[in-house]
C-alpha cells in the first residue's frame, strides 16, 4: 500500500491494518477496536484520522487506486502503441489483485456491490485507470489499429469483466495456488480479444499460406506448370 523505501506512519498503519479485517471478516463484521489493536494505535486516533468505520473503508482502495495509477502513469506513455499499452494498463490489474489479495477481495467481493461507494472518490480513483484503458481503446479505433466499428465500452468490459471474473473465482475457491494464474492467463486473453477487433490492413488481404520446408518443392512445381499453362494458352491465341 505503500513506499517500501519509507517508514510507515500511523495512518498508514490503520489501513493496513483495517484493509487485513475487512477483508477476512467483512465490513459489517469489523470492529474499529480490533483495527486499532492491530494497528497499535487508540480507537480515537483512527476517528481523529477517519471519522467514521465507512470513511476508513473507502479510503483504502482510494490511496491503493491512487497510488497505482500514479506508477502506471509513469510507464504507460513510453510504450509504443496501443495494443502494448493496453497490455501494460491490463498488467498493471492483475499484478495489484494478485500481489495484494486482500485489496482485491475488498474490492471485487464487497465494495463493487455497494452503492454509497460508486459515489466516492475512492470509486472515482478506480475508474482513472478504466478511463485511461477506454482512451487507448479508442485511439486504436481512431490510428485504424483495431476496427473502426469496434465499440470501445464492450471492447473495455470484455477485458475488464473477465480478468474480474477470474479473480472473483480465485478468490471464492479460497485462493489455491494453481499452475497457471491469472497473470499467465493474461496474454491469451487479450489475444482472443485483439483478434476479433484488429483492422486487416491492404497487405493482409488474400489467402495466407504456412507451408512446411518439404512443402516448397511442391508448391514451385504446381506454379511452373500454372505458368506453362499460361503461356501454351496465349501462344494459340
Amino acid at each position: 500500500m505503500t513506499d517500501k523505501h519509507r517508514p510507515k506512519t500511523r495512518k498508514d498503519r490503520i489501513m493496513d491494518a483495517a484493509l487485513r479485517i475487512f477483508a477476512e471478516k467483512g465490513f459489517q463484521n469489523a470492529t474499529i477496536t480490533e483495527i486499532s489493536k492491530k494497528a497499535g494505535v487508540s480507537e480515537a486516533t483512527i476517528y481523529e484520522y477517519f471519522g467514521t468505520k465507512e470513511d476508513l473503508l473507502f479510503a483504502i482502495p482510494e490511496k491503493i487506486s491512487n497510488d497505482t495509477y500514479e506508477a502506471s502513469s509513469n510507464v504507460i506513455p513510453y510504450i509504443k502503441g496501443v495494443e502494448g499499452k493496453i497490455r501494460a494498463i491490463l498488467l498493471f490489474y492483475v499484478q495489484l489483485y494478485q500481489t495484494n489479495p486482500d485489496y482485491s477481495a475488498l474490492v471485487l467481493l464487497q465494495l463493487m456491490s455497494n452503492k454509497r461507494f460508486r459515489q466516492t472518490p475512492a470509486h472515482a480513483a478506480i475508474r482513472k485507470s478504466s478511463h485511461g484503458l477506454l482512451d487507448c481503446i479508442r485511439e486504436g479505433i481512431a490510428d485504424g489499429t483495431f476496427k473502426k466499428d469496434a465499440n470501445p465500452y464492450l471492447i473495455r468490459s470484455m477485458l475488464m469483466g473477465a480478468i474480474e471474473h477470474l479473480f472473483i473465482h480465485w478468490h471464492m475457491q479460497g485462493m489455491p495456488k494453481q499452475k497457471t494464474s491469472v497473470a499467465d492467463m493474461l496474454d491469451p486473453l487479450i489475444e482472443i480479444v485483439f483478434d476479433g477487433i484488429r483492422a486487416r490492413k491492404k497487405e493482409d488481404a488474400g489467402q495466407i499460406l504456412y507451408l512446411k520446408l518439404d512443402d516448397t518443392g511442391v508448391l514451385e512445381k504446381t506454379l511452373k506448370k500454372k505458368e506453362q499453362e499460361t503461356s501454351s494458352k496465349n501462344k494459340t491465341k
